[in-house]
């Protein structure tokens, strides 16, 4: 047997499809191109005098954007296509790269963005209903634990680029060009098995949000202390009293949590009921927080919890995904993806929002605080539908 067939065989028995792979490779040179320009896109506008507010609202536009391009994405695949969707935005959405370097005008910029923020945002609810419609039941706890990992390490990726190039030359932006274009790639060559449907779904988009709230609710909650721990943990570790040799570790201890527990919880969710799980990660995620309030002075443990916390709320993505499969098929699942994304697309704009306005208050305790608060509030919402689903079992 050829080492290509082995591989091939290997990757059928654990329930990864080629269209699921290509939908996971199509990924993680989106996540990569992701984590490099928001940075990337903040630091240059830097350079050039260009506020902090103004920065904010810039990187705020693409969130913006996703909030109102994801509710089409279920028709759009239906018109065009699941893979060639994929494969004709990722291009479009790599061409406006490279304006944020040569674009000074923030009118014109700002349009830019919004466009490469409704390109990208179709394509990850897309690019997600692809790998929940095509991966077995058995098995799609492990396939989008592999996802999250693989996406995370992507997301890891992107500031080593900026390291690596610089910001001097417009090179760090062409190279999020080509990464997109390649990311095109895989998609088109699997696009004989894209999920491309013509059933319609059941309902409108809005009911979907509500429909799962287990689920929706959980990576609107997630989306708020990822996006927030990114933006504040370093923050809040000066506030500490840490020096800028360790600041930047916190916000790195939370991304390998995500990166490391991510296929275990996968695992896992293949074998017992998703609910107890995403209950059990919204219980973490709210104690981690209080952990972290309580260990704050000792570095090595914050970290320690860090990660651990990290790992448990990057979960409810995880898990959140394949519960929304367990749920959904075709049309629907398509919308339900949708939904989903435009709830973490939310979270993104409110977390950063509330927890800089907390820091801002209490700079001990702001970020604790809010993130632990949100999570609390969560478990409450996962243990109710938990129960439900029991009392209505047969």
């Amino acid at each position: 047997m050829s080492l290509s067939a082995a591989v091939s065989k290997r990757c059928a028995s654990l329930g990864l499809t080629r269209g699921a792979m290509a939908a996971i490779v199509t990924m993680i040179a989106v996540g990569i191109t992701i984590s490099l320009l928001s940075p990337l896109l903040a630091l240059t506008l830097a350079e050039r005098g260009i506020s902090e507010r103004l920065i904010g609202i810039l990187v705020a536009t693409i969130a913006l954007s996703a909030l109102f391009a994801t509710p089409y994405a279920p028709h759009i695949a239906r018109r065009f296509g699941t893979a060639r969707t994929i494969a004709t935005l990722l291009p479009i959405a790599g061409c406006l790269i490279p304006f944020a370097w040569y674009v000074t005008d923030l009118r014109i910029l700002f349009v830019f963005v919004f466009i490469y923020g409704m390109c990208v945002s179709v394509t990850f609810a897309l690019s997600e209903y692809w790998i929940n419609a095509v991966t077995p039941a058995a098995r799609r706890g492990l396939i989008m634990g592999l996802y999250a990992t693989f996406l995370s390490v992507g997301f890891a990726f992107g500031p080593i680029v900026i390291t690596l190039t610089g910001i001097a030359t417009p090179l760090p932006f062409f190279i999020g060009t080509a990464l997109f274009f390649l990311g095109a790639v895989p998609a088109w060559l699997a696009r004989d098995v894209s999920p491309d449907f013509s059933e319609r779904p059941s309902r409108g988009f809005a009911a979907f949000i509500l429909a799962v709230p287990i689920a929706t609710v959980g990576v609107f909650v997630f989306a708020m202390s990822e996006s927030s721990g990114f933006a504040f943990l370093p923050l809040w570790g000066q506030h500490l009293g840490y020096s800028t040799a360790i600041v930047p570790l916190l916000a790195s201890a939370m991304t390998l949590g995500n990166v490391a527990l991510q296929i275990p919880l996968g695992l896992l969710a293949d074998r017992i009921d998703k609910r107890l799980i995403l209950l059990v990660c919204a219980l973490i995620g709210a104690l981690g927080m209080l952990a972290a309030h309580l260990v704050s002075g000792s570095w090595p443990a914050l970290m320690l919890v860090l990660f651990l916390w990290g790992g448990a709320s990057a979960g409810i993505y995880t898990v959140g995904l394949a519960h929304l499969a367990s749920r959904f098929a075709a049309g629907d699942l398509a919308a339900a993806n949708a939904a989903f994304v435009f709830c973490y697309s939310l979270g993104m704009l409110v977390g950063p929002i509330t927890v800089g306005d907390a820091l801002g208050r209490w700079p001990l305790s702001g970020f604790p605080l809010v993130v632990g608060g949100a999570f609390a509030l969560y478990a409450i919402i996962a243990a109710a539908r938990l129960v439900r689903a029991r009392a209505e079992a047969p």
